[in-house]
């Protein structure tokens, strides 16, 4: 099994344009891929320059088509604004076009705004999450949605089409939440979380004792890891200066909703300085980076570890050069040190 890695992607549109942006991460994926990286994930988001794919799915059916190895997925689809039944069939054609390398990313949703583009409350948000994902997860593995409904509505069809992964496609979920640790380890759901200053180490642990008491329905150990932004450049003050700039660019677009609403709240939250200081950002030299991240792992009992390499006004040769040392020098510092731990064998 051994320690994996993946990439994750908002397609943030920085200074380019929503074309160059998707055709520029598909070039990523496809150099990701060729560089060993395990998984590439994408998120959802809607009216916000944080995304210019608001509909993760097709990027992902392009993708299955340009790569063969790596698994790919939402993280996460943003399961209370879908109508069940079409996200059940969709799931099922992304696994068959990827030949069963799907990742089943789920979530709620994190911003109020977007979920009420839907006519969805931030109060109803989690109760319709619960519905869908047994709903969804059950057709899949049944190939029949037979639901009646409490938020949703009913449904009696059989599905079209069947994922290749059976009974469906592994779950991943995010959070650095412990309360969410503990569901996702008890079921055995692939979980990633952010450092913030080392707060993730308890999440992990909770995350593991609850999947070594639980009932563990599905083969196999799950992924428990950290996601980070990473940014490597050639000496330390040259990758902290260029970061900056790009992450600024980020921020201001991941807050202009929250803006627009007259809303700070997450601005504390997503501020690049306190960033860096809570270890949600990884900058640096090629080894500064290494050994920031071997620290972390050392620390926490994960098997996983996924980075956004791309972000903000980044150009796409920024990214790839991004890419190319993170794979050279510090992808396998931690699969060498991780080799042999528990949970990844």
């Amino acid at each position: 099994m051994g320690f994996a890695f993946g990439i994750f992607d908002s397609f943030d549109l920085g200074d380019s344009t929503p074309g160059a942006v998707l055709t520029n991460r598909l070039d990523l994926a496809v150099a990701a891929e060729a560089a060993g990286i395990d998984h590439y994930h994408v998120t959802e988001h809607h009216g916000t320059p944080l995304s210019v794919c608001p509909s993760p799915n097709l990027f992902l059916a392009a993708l299955s088509q340009r790569t063969s190895r790596m698994r790919i997925g939402a993280l996460v689809n943003v399961l209370p604004i879908y109508d069940p039944l079409r996200l059940a069939e969709e799931i099922a054609v992304l696994d068959q076009l990827c030949a069963g390398r799907l990742d089943l990313g789920v979530g709620r949703g994190v911003s109020p705004y977007e979920l009420a583009y839907f006519g969805v409350s931030d109060e109803d948000s989690r109760a319709l999450f619960t519905e869908t994902l047994d709903v969804v997860t059950t057709a899949l593995a049944t190939g029949r949605m037979i639901h009646r409904g409490e938020r949703l509505r009913d449904y009696d069809v059989e599905l079209s089409v069947r994922p290749v992964q059976q009974p469906h496609p592994p779950l991943w979920y995010a959070s650095s939440n412990t309360n969410s640790a503990e569901w996702a380890g008890r079921s055995g759901i692939n979980f990633v979380g952010r450092w913030n200053g080392g707060s993730f180490t308890s999440a992990a642990d909770t995350y593991w004792n609850a999947w070594e008491s639980g009932p563990r329905p599905h083969d196999g150990t799950p992924r428990v890891g950290m996601a980070a932004t990473v940014y490597i450049g050639d000496t330390d003050a040259e990758a902290l200066d260029r970061y900056r700039k790009a992450n600024d660019v980020f921020v201001r677009e991941l807050t202009k909703l929250w803006h627009d609403n007259d809303d700070h709240r997450v601005d504390a939250q997503f501020d690049t300085d306190a960033g860096l200081r809570r270890g949600a950002a990884l900058v640096g030299s090629p080894e500064t980076v290494r050994d920031r991240l071997l620290e972390q792992v050392e620390r926490a009992d994960i098997n996983y570890f996924e980075a956004t390499l791309a972000f903000g006004d980044l150009a796409a040769a920024e990214s790839i050069a991004n890419l190319e040392a993170y794979a050279e020098v510090v992808v396998p510092a931690v699969r060498a040190a991780t080799a042999g731990r528990p949970h990844t064998g």
